[in-house]
């Protein structure tokens, strides 16, 4: 997978290695930490192989690959994942300032590597003011490959629409599962919690990562500057240090309306600066994630 090298970083998967991405409820029926699906005597497509572990049905045991290996692997299918996840990315034009679109890049393409590996299926949707790609699920380790290249060809651009973002994920959603949303969040709070709201409501478990560079959260200016809206091209110069005490309570309000509606909505908020180590802040997370589920 050659784009992968360009987004994975072996540390992070070290890292990452032994934790897992469960859900917290019930989804599509079944309880999270289960692998067998609820939907027996219909057809299913074959996934992957794993190890044998003590408990598995031995009518899953490929003998074929036990006579070549001497290793016994049982065979996975797609309607044994545990859960459908979802990769929603905000492509807008502000996800290009700084290494935001970066950073969401590589953090995208750690869940989708962590989810196969747990066994699960993932799929992305990119949007900005449309869907820009769409990848479908699935939980074959191959089906990586057209993650990580559908994610070479995004580029930031464009408005903020959560509306036809979140709207167009609904339409291709057949099952619930799990949606991750990485968005730098800078739109208006209320629209995006009327979206996500009809998300949990339809019983889908959500996780919000928010991504801002270090500048827009700590506003280093000081000088004459000028400064241009990524989305709308409308120019600004001011002096910056006339302004900064009024920008930052401004982010801080809107960061706080933003934890208190997502916690009301049951919705975990992981927040994330461009500075951040990922593998540190996926492994803190997850590890967290795991003492409360």
């Amino acid at each position: 997978m050659e784009q992968s090298r360009n987004y994975l970083d072996p540390l992070t998967l070290a890292k990452l290695h032994g934790l897992e991405l469960r859900a917290r409820r019930i989804v599509e029926g079944y309880v999270a930490g289960m692998h067998r699906s609820p939907y027996h005597g219909f057809s299913v497509e074959f996934s992957s192989y794993r190890k044998y572990s003590a408990g598995d049905d031995l009518r899953r045991v490929d003998w074929k690959v036990f006579g070549k290996t001497d290793r016994y692997y049982v065979k996975q299918f797609e309607e044994d994942t545990n859960l459908t996840c979802h990769l929603l990315l905000d492509c807008s034009a502000s996800m290009g300032f700084g290494k935001k679109f970066t950073y969401a890049l590589r953090l995208c393409a750690a869940l989708g590597y962590r989810m196969v590996k747990q066994s699960d299926a993932v799929g992305m949707l990119a949007f900005s003011e449309s869907t820009v790609q769409y990848v479908k699920p699935s939980a074959r380790s191959v089906d990586l490959k057209a993650l990580f290249s559908a994610m070479s060809g995004l580029k930031p651009g464009g408005g903020t629409s959560f509306g036809k973002g979140l709207a167009g994920l609904a339409e291709r959603l057949v099952r619930r599962g799990l949606v991750i949303l990485v968005s730098d969040l800078l739109a208006p709070v209320d629209d995006l919690l009327d979206e996500l709201s009809q998300l949990r409501h339809r019983r889908h478990e959500l996780i919000v990562f928010q991504l801002l560079a270090d500048e827009e959260r700590d506003f280093p200016y000081r000088e004459q500057t000028e400064f241009i809206d990524m989305e709308t091209g409308a120019r600004l110069t001011t002096q910056a240090s006339y302004v900064r005490e009024h920008y930052l309570k401004e982010l801080g309000s809107h960061l706080e309306r933003l934890r208190r509606g997502l916690g009301d909505l049951d919705i975990d908020l992981v927040e994330l600066s461009t500075s951040d180590r990922l593998d540190l802040a996926l492994v803190e997370y997850l590890a967290r994630r795991r003492e409360h589920s």
